[in-house]
C-alpha cells in the first residue's frame, strides 16, 4: 500500500531515523529523487492596483506616432491583461487576435511545454486593457506602413523580416515602461496580477486556471493567485442574501 508523506512529515522521519544512525530516508532521497516531496516557494506578490491603473492610463496618453513607447506599453498591457508567459507573449501573431463585440480574445499558440504537455488556448483580454490594446494596433499599423513592411508578429521585429522579438527585446520594452513611470516590476508579476485580479473580481478559479494554462487549480492557488479573504467573505454573504436569508 502506497504511503503519502508530506514534506514536513518526511523531514521529521529523516531526523528521527538519523538520530538512531539509520540513513534509510537519506538513501531513499538519493535513489528516488522524483518521489521526494518538493518544497514550494511562497507565491510572489501581484502588482498593486494603482500601479496597474497608472500603466494603463499612461498607455492611453501616448501618441500612436510614438512607436517606441506604444510598443512598450502595448506589450506590458497584454502581459497584465492576459497573464501570458514571456514565450507566449513574444510569439503572438496578429492572426491570433479576435476582436468581438463584447471584447478581445487572443490565442496563445506557442505555449510552455509546446509539443508535449502544453495546450494552446484562447485567453480573454481584461476589459481594462482593451482601449490601450486597440491604440497599440493602430500604432502598429502606422509603423508597418511607414516601414513598408508586412509582418504577422503582434510585436514585430522591424530590424529584419519575419520571426518574433527576442527575449532581450521583450525585457527591454518592459524596462522602458519602468523608466517612463519610475517603477519596478517583472513580467511574472504581470502574470500573477492577471490571475489575482480575476479572482478578486469573483471569476471562478477553474476558469482562471484554464485560461492561464495551468495543469490544475492547485497550481493556480499555490503559484499565482488566491482569492482575497475579504472578497471570499463578501461573495458568501452575497450568495446567502440572494437566497433570501433567514425567514
Amino acid at each position: 500500500m502506497a504511503v503519502l508523506f508530506y514534506l514536513k512529515d518526511f523531514g521529521n522521519l529523516e531526523k528521527f531515523l538519523t538520530f538512531y544512525d539509520n540513513e534509510t530516508v537519506t538513501k531513499f532521497k538519493r535513489k528516488y529523487p522524483a518521489h521526494v516531496p518538493k518544497r514550494y516557494h511562497n507565491r510572489g506578490p501581484s502588482m498593486e492596483e494603482d500601479v496597474t491603473q497608472s500603466i494603463l492610463a499612461r498607455g492611453m496618453e501616448l501618441s500612436t506616432r510614438n512607436w517606441n513607447l506604444m510598443e512598450a506599453y502595448g506589450e506590458v498591457t497584454v502581459a497584465i491583461c492576459t497573464g501570458f508567459r514571456p514565450k507566449e507573449l513574444r510569439m503572438l501573431s496578429i492572426s491570433n487576435v479576435s476582436i468581438k463585440d463584447n471584447g478581445v480574445e487572443i490565442f496563445a499558440e506557442h505555449v510552455k511545454g509546446e509539443n508535449s504537455y502544453g495546450v494552446a488556448r484562447w485567453v480573454p483580454l481584461h476589459p481594462d486593457g482593451i482601449l490601450v490594446f486597440m491604440k497599440y494596433l493602430e500604432a502598429r499599423k502606422l509603423r508597418l506602413k511607414e516601414a513598408k513592411k508586412t509582418e504577422d508578429a503582434l510585436f514585430p521585429p522591424l530590424k529584419h523580416n519575419g520571426g518574433y522579438l527576442s527575449y532581450n527585446r521583450i525585457r527591454k520594452l518592459k524596462s522602458m515602461v519602468e523608466e517612463d513611470l519610475g517603477i519596478k516590476f517583472d513580467l511574472r508579476k504581470c502574470r500573477r496580477t492577471f490571475g489575482q485580479r480575476a479572482l478578486d473580481e469573483g471569476q471562478a478559479i477553474h476558469d482562471v486556471s484554464l485560461v492561464m494554462g495551468h495543469a490544475s487549480v492547485a497550481t493556480t492557488q499555490r503559484e499565482y493567485a488566491e482569492k482575497d479573504l475579504h472578497v471570499a467573505s463578501r461573495d458568501m454573504r452575497d450568495y446567502w442574501d440572494s437566497q433570501g436569508g433567514p425567514e
